[in-house]
């Protein structure tokens, strides 16, 4: 049965579209075909079944499952069931290329069906922000997470009040990404999300999958290295991002990229350009 599909929001690595059977009706039994590309489907409503090799599932809103190339996929329809209706992921481009390179989704090879996990429920509440808002740049970056909690799911209990939290963390969330070198605290960020310090720095690594102040140093040396190769000085970007202690800004810039920021700088990179005589 065809199925039609309608693209949200699309970037050169990535294309969201949301998939149905058009309002027909899905008649049961089985249906087959072979997948020519990544992706990562989000069930939204209706009820399936997936068959893979002895794998059998049954699938309804809320779960995820993933593809690779040359997969055959196994549909089950039941009778009087729902019609499914998907949001698909698809990789491409760049994206693509990033997948085979480091394998992120190898694992779902005879396994398609992610498991269900805090930070995949966090990333589908985001993903539902930047189709509202239209942000291309913001479905790069968010494909980015998507692959590396697909890669590596975090282990843990569930939230409860996922639907509650969720818009609390994103607000905080977009506070540090939007003002990184304000002197954010873990009492202020949990203030302004209306939570106890520890109930926040815990929900927010369950969501996030790292600590709160783990998320805004690598914030922070993001928009350094961005300083540094627009042509920024090593002290200027320090404090710039919101760093305070140059020794410590130059130690955390060497652990998260291997060099320190002098060798990042537009000089730097035009040294190493010069050809040797």
């Amino acid at each position: 049965m065809a199925i039609r599909s309608r693209a949200l929001l699309e970037t050169p690595s990535v294309i969201v579209a949301l998939s149905d059977h058009g309002g027909e009706a899905v008649p049961a039994g089985l249906e087959e075909e072979i997948c020519d590309h990544y992706c990562v489907n989000f069930v939204e409503s209706g009820e399936f079944g997936l068959a893979v090799g002895r794998g059998r599932w049954r699938l309804g809103r809320g779960d995820a499952f993933a593809w690779h190339p040359f997969a055959r996929q196994a549909y089950v329809h039941f009778r009087d069931a729902v019609p499914d209706v998907c949001l698909t992921v698809r990789f491409r481009g760049s994206a693509e290329r990033e997948i085979e390179r480091h394998g992120h989704l190898a694992q779902t090879v005879g396994i398609p069906v992610l498991p269900r996990t805090n930070g995949l429920g966090f990333l589908r509440f985001r993903l539902d922000h930047i189709l509202r808002d239209g942000e291309p740049l913001a479905l790069d970056q968010w494909s980015a997470d998507l692959l590396e909690v697909v890669r590596a799911p975090a282990k843990g209990p569930l939230l409860r009040a996922l639907d509650a939290l969720a818009p609390r963390i994103e607000q905080s969330r977009a506070r540090m990404l939007a003002g990184c070198a304000a002197p954010h605290s873990l009492a202020s960020l949990a203030a302004g999300a209306g939570m106890s310090p520890f109930h926040f720095a815990r929900v927010f690594r369950a969501l996030v999958g790292v600590p709160p102040h783990r998320f805004l140093r690598n914030v922070r040396l993001d928009r350094a290295l961005a300083m540094l190769r627009e042509g920024a000085s090593v002290t200027t970007t320090c404090y710039a991002v919101g760093f305070n202690n140059l020794s410590h800004f130059i130690r955390s810039f060497r652990r998260r990229f291997g060099s320190p920021p002098s060798h990042s700088g537009k000089k730097a990179q035009a040294r190493l350009r010069v050809p040797m005589a």
